[in-house]
Formats: C-alpha cells, sequence, structure tokens
C-alpha cells in the first residue's frame, strides 16, 4: 500500500513539471511577436560582422603580400648578382682558346673582344676567331664573326671551375677540306657540343674547288659512346640535309648511320656500316640510293682501300638487274664490275640520248684518264620496238681514257648473232670507234622475210666487217668486208656509201631507225643481184 502510494506521488510530480514547462515555454513565445522584429537591422548587423572579418582578412593579406613580394624582389636581386658575378671576371684568351679549339686539336686565335653576358642564359661572347690549317697552321681555313660559349649557371661563382655546355658559331666562312676534316670527325674530339649558324662552307680536295654550301646550318654533338653530325644548307641551290650518327656496341665495334638527301633533286641515301677498331673484321653495311625512280640497294664489305659489292639490286625504268664485283679507291681508282640484268629497255634508253644536246652526247663517250677498270655487262632481254636484238652480253675495259670492248655478243633469236671486238678512242679531239664484226645468219628465210627480202634465195651465213666510226661528226668508214671472199674496194664504197646516207640521213635519230636499216640492207642486196 505504502509502495503504491510513492509511485504514484512520483508520478504526478513528473506531469506536474511538464505542465510547468510548457505553460511557461507558450508565455515566451507569446512574449516574443515575430512580426515586431526589424529584419533590416538584423541584415545591417550581419554585413557589419561581414565588413569586419573581411577588413581582417585583407590586414593579413596584405600583409602577406608585401611580405611574398619583398621576399620575391630580395630573391631576384640575388639572381641577378649571381648572374652578373662573371662579368667581373678577366678572360684570358689563352685559356678561351684551349675550350674552343678543342684543346689545341685545331689551330685557332682570337682577334676580337671576349664578353659576358648572362641573357638568356649565361654565356662568353668572342668576336672575330680564326681557325687555321689542321696541318701546318698557316691557312685561314675558317673565320667565325661571333661565338658563343655557354656556361652552366651552377659554377658562376669559381671562374676556374666553370663548366662550359655548348659552343655556338655565328656567321661563319669555312675552307673545308674533305679528307682532312673527314678523318677530324671520325675522332672524339670534344665532349662539348658544337654548332654553326648562318655560314658558308667551300669544299676543296687538294686545293681545287668543288663546290660551296650556302645557309649551312649543322652540329657537332659528341659523347662517350655516341656522337652526331647534322647538317642543313643550301647546296647547288637545292636544300641539302646531312646525318652521320655513331653509336659504340662494345668496346671494339661501332656503328654508323649516314643520311643525305636533297629535296628538289628528289634524291636519297642512306648507309649503315660497323667499324672494328682493330680491324679484325672489314667494314660491313648496307647501302641505299634512289634518284627518282632510279634505285641501288647494296650489300657491301670495305678494307684496305678496298669495296666489295655483294647482293646487289639495279633498278628503274631503264634497267633491272644486279651489281657485283670491287672497287679499289687508293693508290689509284680501279674497279672490277659484273652487271647482271634482267632486262633492259632499248627504247627508252635511245630516247633519252636523242633528247640531249649535241654536247652532252658527246660527253657520254669520254672517260676520265683517272678511271680504270674492267666491266662485265649483259642483259637476258632487250625491249625494243621491233625486237630485233634479244639479249646481249659484254666485256669492256677501261684505260687512260679509252673503252676497249673485248667481246659484245647480240643474240638476234631465230635469225644468229653478231659479235664485236674493237675500243672507243679519243684521238686529234675527235672520238672515234674502231672495229671488227662477225655477222651469223642462222635461219636464211627468217632473216630475209625479217627484211624484205624475196627476190633471193639464199645468202652468206657469216660475214666479217670491219671499220671506224666517227662519233663526233658522224661518219661511217668501211675497210673491209667478207664472207666467203673479200669484196672489191668499189663495193665496199658503195655500201659505206649506202649507210651513211640511209642511216645517218637524221644523225643517232636514224642510226638505230629499224625501217632505215631495213632499206640499207634491201639495197646493198639489190645491188649485189
Amino acid at each position: 500500500m505504502k509502495y503504491l502510494n510513492i509511485k504514484r506521488y512520483k508520478f504526478s510530480t513528473i506531469f506536474k513539471k511538464i505542465d510547468f514547462i510548457r505553460n511557461n515555454f507558450y508565455k515566451f513565445l507569446r512574449l516574443i511577436d515575430i512580426r515586431k522584429i526589424n529584419l533590416n537591422k538584423l541584415a545591417k548587423l550581419s554585413h557589419i560582422r561581414r565588413y569586419i572579418i573581411g577588413r581582417i582578412y585583407q590586414i593579413k593579406f596584405k600583409k602577406i603580400q608585401y611580405t611574398f613580394i619583398y621576399f620575391s624582389g630580395f630573391f631576384i636581386l640575388l639572381v641577378f648578382v649571381y648572374l652578373i658575378i662573371p662579368s667581373f671576371y678577366n678572360y684570358e684568351k689563352s685559356k678561351i682558346i684551349k675550350v674552343i679549339c678543342l684543346d689545341q686539336k685545331i689551330k685557332c686565335s682570337i682577334q676580337g673582344d671576349i664578353k659576358y653576358s648572362f641573357y638568356p642564359t649565361p654565356r662568353l661572347k668572342i668576336y672575330d676567331l680564326i681557325i687555321k690549317d689542321l696541318d701546318k697552321g698557316k691557312n685561314i681555313t675558317a673565320k667565325i664573326e661571333k661565338t658563343e660559349v655557354k656556361i652552366s649557371a651552377k659554377d658562376l661563382l669559381n671562374q676556374e671551375s666553370q663548366n662550359f655546355k655548348k659552343i655556338i658559331f655565328n656567321n661563319f666562312e669555312i675552307d673545308l677540306n674533305i679528307k682532312k676534316y673527314l678523318n677530324l670527325l671520325s675522332k672524339k674530339i670534344t665532349h662539348i657540343p658544337l654548332e654553326f649558324r648562318n655560314g658558308k662552307i667551300t669544299l676543296t680536295d687538294k686545293k681545287k674547288y668543288i663546290a660551296t654550301i650556302n645557309d649551312t646550318n649543322f652540329i657537332i654533338n659528341q659523347e662517350k659512346d655516341s656522337s652526331k653530325f647534322k647538317l642543313k644548307g643550301d647546296f647547288l641551290n637545292d636544300e641539302l640535309f646531312i646525318l652521320l650518327e655513331s653509336n659504340i656496341i662494345n668496346n671494339n665495334e661501332e656503328n654508323f648511320d649516314l643520311i643525305i638527301k636533297m629535296s628538289e633533286l628528289n634524291f636519297l641515301s642512306k648507309l649503315n656500316f660497323s667499324h672494328f677498331k682493330n680491324n679484325e673484321k672489314p667494314i660491313s653495311g648496307n647501302i641505299l640510293i634512289k634518284k627518282d625512280k632510279n634505285k641501288i640497294t647494296s650489300a657491301f664489305e670495305y678494307i684496305d682501300n678496298k669495296m666489295i659489292i655483294k647482293k646487289s639490286n639495279l633498278k628503274n625504268t631503264l634497267i633491272d638487274g644486279q651489281l657485283e664485283g670491287e672497287i679499289v679507291f687508293s693508290p689509284f681508282f680501279s674497279f672490277n664490275l659484273d652487271a647482271d640484268l634482267n632486262s633492259i629497255n632499248f627504247t627508252k634508253l635511245y630516247s633519252k640520248f636523242l633528247s640531249l644536246n649535241e654536247e652532252d652526247r658527246k660527253k657520254i663517250f669520254l672517260i676520265n684518264d683517272k678511271i680504270n677498270g674492267e666491266l662485265n655487262l649483259s642483259s637476258r632481254k632487250i625491249y625494243s620496238n621491233y625486237n630485233l636484238v634479244k639479249s646481249f652480253e659484254s666485256s669492256l675495259t677501261i684505260r687512260n681514257g679509252t673503252i676497249s670492248i673485248e667481246r659484245f655478243l647480240l643474240n638476234l633469236g631465230k635469225l644468229g648473232a653478231a659479235d664485236f671486238l674493237g675500243e672507243i678512242r679519243k684521238k686529234n679531239k675527235y672520238t672515234n670507234f674502231k672495229f671488227e664484226s662477225n655477222i651469223f645468219v642462222d635461219n636464211q628465210k627468217k632473216f630475209l622475210s625479217k627484211f624484205g627480202i624475196y627476190n633471193k634465195k639464199t645468202i652468206p651465213s657469216s660475214m666479217f666487217v670491219s671499220g671506224n666510226f666517227d662519233l663526233d661528226n658522224l661518219k661511217f668508214s668501211i675497210y673491209e668486208i667478207s664472207d666467203t671472199k673479200k669484196l672489191e674496194n668499189e663495193d665496199v664504197n658503195y655500201i659505206e656509201n649506202e649507210f651513211n646516207q640511209i642511216m645517218l640521213e637524221d644523225g643517232y635519230k636514224s642510226l638505230f631507225y629499224f625501217p632505215n636499216f631495213k632499206e640499207f640492207i634491201s639495197r646493198i642486196n639489190d645491188e649485189a643481184e
């Protein structure tokens, strides 16, 4: 009973407390009239609060901003002072020459001043640099108007330990002896990259002028295991590009890649070869040469001034075949080559020959006295309008400007064959082809039908002809004609006159024109009757 009374008391007390809180809350709400609140005043108080906070942030930001500007300005001042310190150094020409001239591998001198500049990067500017002959050091081979030596920015405080990053040669003129500078380029001459800008290179060989490369820019970059030479310039009014790269594969073997391009000429040459320093193996590699539709690819070896050509392919609109043999460069230039052609387009070749002017035609048979060698030339197929000659093979020797034809065999198919011996020699300002020839007829019926001869049943199965052909004045002279017996001089003179009148009526244009040759054979046959 007591327990129940106590419980009842506690719960009633709790409910009274709740009613008290609720009643007081309602009274408080009645005291606050939302409609009487001035929202504008509250908004102004909010703006004031934001303004005060903003001013505090602004003051702090300005302090930070001024601090940043002070430190940035101080840092820039330190950098500026650091960069101009080398301008107070005294740069001795002898020390600079040692760097520029590759530690005296090249003899040179500084004729002008040496100045320091920190813009755009720290560098020395050397004016009027003269480079002299590599051997004797007497003749001037290069003049450079301004030379810039870039300095590493981290080594400016100590003049003695300054690191030179790059040497730039501006506005230069160079007389370049090809052999000497190729030997120099093949060696590791410097670890500092070299760049040549806006110059002219005059190519010479033993003091003889060869050509000039204008508007030339090139770089030489040689590192421990690799080197790079890159050139661009104007050569023969054409854009010339040369790239030579080398990489050391191991301690003994070095690999080279060479690219030569001429844009307007549409010329491209690529050469890849490996060189062994101890010469335990010959230099070996591959070469590609392209000019328009002309293409040559070959694998080769080079040892003791001799190039051995193997697995070579020749292809253009005129010929298609293979070339093998040897070319010797020293002590005298000579060659021994075998050109085995799959085909030759005689019609196109003859058309190109006729398109040449008279002077250029004469030059074709002029051989330099210094070119000597042997050439075996053959073709398994000959394309021509009248298909008279099916194939040919020949053996030629060139000595002291004279071309000796030791064998020239023409395959006439079922008609027969013909061979020539002789030489092409320039004498008394005229180029002459002195020859001997044998003509063999295998099928007389087909031979007579080919030349439109129907009034004769038989002709000699073989004939010998000797004579001379003046390649400049286009005059044919016959010394002898014989079959079973030697023809009389009167007959020989008649045949000679007919040949000159018919075959050389329009010069070279009518010489290989088959209808003219057909008319010539028909006339001398009628006379023989």
